[in-house]
Order: C-alpha cells, then structure tokens, then sequence
C-alpha cells in the first residue's frame, strides 16, 4: 500500500517479486455494495477528479483509479484511490474492473492510453462507459471501439462559454443529437401572450419548457402562463429554431 491509496501495477509482477497488494471487491469496505451503481474513474487530472468527487459527493459508490502516484496521494484522503496503469490488462484484472457498473475514461494527456484503457475496461465487460477525447479523430475512435458516450470537455465548455458571452442565451445546453436546451429572455413578439396564443411550437418549432418571472420560482411553461418582458424562458429545439423564435 502506498499512501492511502492502493497500488496495483501488473508490469512489476513476476514470479520471483512480491505483487503489491489489492484488495477485492469484498474487501473494499462495502464501497461496491451494489455493483450496478458503482462507477470507476480512470485518470484523476482536473476533469477525472471533478468527476469523481462529485460522484462521491452525490453518494455513488466511487473509485478513482491513476497511474500517477502523486495524483493518487493527493486525492487519497478524499476519494477512494487507487494507483493502477488501466492501459495494462492484468491490472484491470486485479482491480476487478469487470464489476463496475459504469466507468469514466478520464485521461487526456495521451490519446492512445486512452484509447486502450477504454478498450481494456470495455473487454471487461463494462457496457456504460464514458469515455474523455480531446479531439474529432479521437471521439470517433473511442465511438468505434464501442464507448457509449463520448465527451470533448474543452469543445463542449468553449461552445457554452461562447454562446454565453454573444449575450444571446442566459444559458445554454447541448444534448446529444440535433436539439439544444436555452434560457432567455422573452422574445418582443410573444410578450404579453400565453404560450398556447403564441403558438410557438406550430410557429417556430420550439418547446417552452419552463418560465421564471423575476423574484418567481420556476413554473412549467403551460398553455395558459403568460409571457412578460422580464420573464425567463426555458425553450428546447434545433438550433435554426430558436435562432428563429429568438428573431422573430
């Protein structure tokens, strides 16, 4: 053991040296109780440990997993850790990745341990898996090997931040496929009207989700709720259609 966290490094094994010691599944201090919730993070830079401490903040079964003997000392005391190459099957084995529910690839300082280790834990039987890229050409290798959801932190990040600081969206989210979720303020055409008399959706495609008045708790975006000059909305559409809705 070394720190607080464990060590598992399979190229120092041989027949003639003394494997560090892992401990399995059971011994794991109830942390992999429930084996369907329990989620494995490979790579504790910023992006890998957010994720994990979040997760362990959230109260999910957690273990943050890095080759890096630093990284896994400073987060020993707050996260379960361990020091493992996930790029290297027999310490995959070891850890008994296999019995993870999801994992999180979080390595974006080398594309090909990324690539190999998303391959490795996949071989292992984890299905849910999510996998960081740094790049187009990246992503499109993880989506082939079969890693089910696939994240460009940066582009994802650089995207939000730039529609934020055009000043069209109060916020803005990206979901998979061509729809996208903003909040903004009520549009000069419909204000005063109800989302039903706007007839927004058979005009601009869009979806009210939700409206917020000013010092107002959020309400569902009804037929019957009028829009006013203040309010917040929360619409959810293609790009092209709120770009439309927004110029009337």
């Amino acid at each position: 053991m070394e720190g607080d966290g464990w060590r598992v490094k399979a190229s120092d094994m041989s027949a003639h040296q003394e494997v560090p010691y892992a401990p399995d599944v059971s011994e794991r201090d109830g942390l992999m109780a429930d084996n369907n919730r329990s989620v494995l993070v490979v790579g504790l830079g910023r992006f890998g440990s957010s994720v994990a401490s979040t997760l362990d903040e959230l109260g999910q079964d957690v273990l943050a997993v890095d080759k890096d003997p630093v990284l896994v000392n400073r987060w020993s005391s707050t996260i379960p850790t361990v020091q493992a190459d996930m790029t290297d099957v027999l310490a995959v084995e070891q850890i008994d990745a296999g019995t993870f529910g999801t994992a999180v690839v979080a390595i974006g300082d080398s594309v090909e341990a990324s690539v190999i280790a998303t391959g490795n834990l996949l071989d292992a039987g984890i299905t849910d898996l999510w996998a960081k890229s740094v790049s187009k050409e990246h992503a499109r290798i993880l989506q082939r090997i079969g890693a089910r959801h696939v994240i460009n932190a940066e582009m994802d990040a650089g995207k939000r931040v730039g529609h934020l600081v055009s000043g069209d969206y109060l916020d803005y989210i990206e979901l998979e496929g061509p729809h996208t979720v903003v909040k903004i303020h009520t549009p000069a055409q419909v204000v005063g009207y109800s989302v039903g008399d706007a007839r927004i959706h058979s005009c601009y495609g869009v979806t009210v989700v939700a409206v917020q008045s000013p010092g107002q708790e959020l309400q569902y975006g009804s037929k019957d709720i009028v829009m006013h000059r203040n309010d917040e909305l929360v619409i959810m559409g293609k790009q092209d259609q709120i770009d439309h809705f927004m110029r009337g």
